[in-house]
């Protein structure tokens, strides 16, 4: 690397922006949260955490899942391929496919209808024929979500992840040597058997499309399974620090962990009177479970928060009596090339798996809009 390849990499990337692509897939509808972290970026390990029953699980997914393919389905003109690889170790598939089943019904029909409701589980909950009928309408919206968004529920531990990753990254790119030359089928072959001294040649890793994105999720990391001789903490750093890195820097892909804060931290800190409770409950680089150390190898650490949770009237002047649980709060908490420290209020909707920016604080008039859509989410 020289001065000449980082300014060829500058002015190509101006000219992608004058054309209109952002060399990052942006966060559709997320205008506040853009201007300090503009997208989904290649080459990138992010984290996200937050503590038990809060959503970061739905955060990731509508983050790093549905915006990346709105984005890509929007502008088919900037030929940008997406695959997201999702490890979901506590979600099963069928659970996934249920999710998506209720964003489809709230997109077209603004439905809240959640996963319970589907399924028919409860006296009270259950669907119409007519909600039935929309409900196969949405075959084809997943069939097309299922078609980027490869879910692996039976690997579970840090080297099944890295190979089903590594094997996937030989499809769609190849290694090439130091001259250039990318390796043979053979030789490649030799690499992935451990066969030989073949390894040695490899000098970097290219998609065929340098436009070609690819998002692995893991969610979450402290569910990985240890490997022989391995506790948790040493199979977090692992996956971290060993193969996240080699994912980030190797291949040019974006990981995204989910990671809860500690369980201590939430015992502890709810009775602490600091100088405020909010800033001893509120998601930390510090508080993430079960091993802090991997924060080192995160680009990006956002944290999600509910005030509600712990019964906080206001939490940035917002009234969460009245926002009640359908308030979140998004931190970045570290950004290693940008502003961290910064704070978005969000909508939430977790029947749907929905945020959204929401008014300002002293934006009476669109702040009651958003009370009135509660109290109707509610059957008030």
């Amino acid at each position: 690397m020289d001065f000449k390849s980082v300014l060829n990499k500058i002015e190509t990337n101006l000219s992608n922006h004058q054309q209109g692509y952002y060399n990052c897939l942006p966060f559709m509808g997320m205008e506040r949260l853009e201007k300090y972290l503009p997208g989904v970026e290649q080459a990138t390990n992010v984290a996200i955490t937050a503590g038990t029953g809060v959503g970061k699980s739905k955060l990731c997914r509508f983050l790093y899942i549905h915006s990346p393919i709105m984005y890509v389905e929007d502008n088919p003109q900037l030929g940008i391929e997406l695959d997201i690889l999702n490890f979901s170790l506590e979600e099963s598939e069928e659970k996934i496919i249920l999710s998506e089943i209720s964003k489809y019904l709230h997109t077209k029909y603004n439905l809240n209808i959640g996963v319970k409701e589907l399924i028919s589980v409860g006296k009270y909950n259950t669907i119409t024929p007519e909600i039935l009928e929309k409900i196969k309408e949405a075959e084809e919206y997943v069939n097309k979500f299922l078609s980027r968004v490869h879910i692996y529920t039976d690997i579970r531990n840090a080297t099944g992840i890295y190979k089903k990753v590594r094997d996937f990254a030989l499809t769609i790119g190849t290694y090439y040597d130091v001259n250039g030359n990318p390796l043979s089928q053979q030789e490649i072959e030799n690499v992935v058997n451990n066969y030989g001294d073949d390894y040695q040649k490899i000098s970097y890793y290219k998609t065929y499309n340098p436009k070609h994105y690819v998002i692995i999720i893991i969610d979450h990391l402290s569910l990985l399974q240890p490997e022989s001789g391995e506790d948790l903490r040493n199979t977090m750093i692992k996956m971290s620090s060993k193969y996240g890195l080699r994912f980030r820097d190797k291949f040019g892909f974006t990981t995204v962990f989910v990671q809860q804060q500690a369980m201590d931290k939430e015992n502890i800190e709810v009775n602490y009177q600091g100088k405020t409770i909010e800033e001893k409950l509120e998601p930390s680089t510090n508080g993430l479970g079960d091993s802090k150390t991997v924060s080192r190898d995160y680009n990006v650490i956002l944290g999600l928060f509910s005030p509600e949770k712990y019964k906080i009237p206001i939490h940035n002047g917002y009234d969460i009596k009245k926002l009640k649980d359908n308030y979140r709060s998004l931190s970045i908490l570290k950004d290693r090339d940008g502003i961290s420290n910064k704070k978005i209020p969000l909508f939430f909707n977790g029947a749907t798996n929905f945020f959204k920016e929401l008014p300002l604080p002293n934006d009476s008039l669109n702040l009651n809009k958003v009370y009135n859509l509660i109290e109707k989410i509610n059957g008030k």
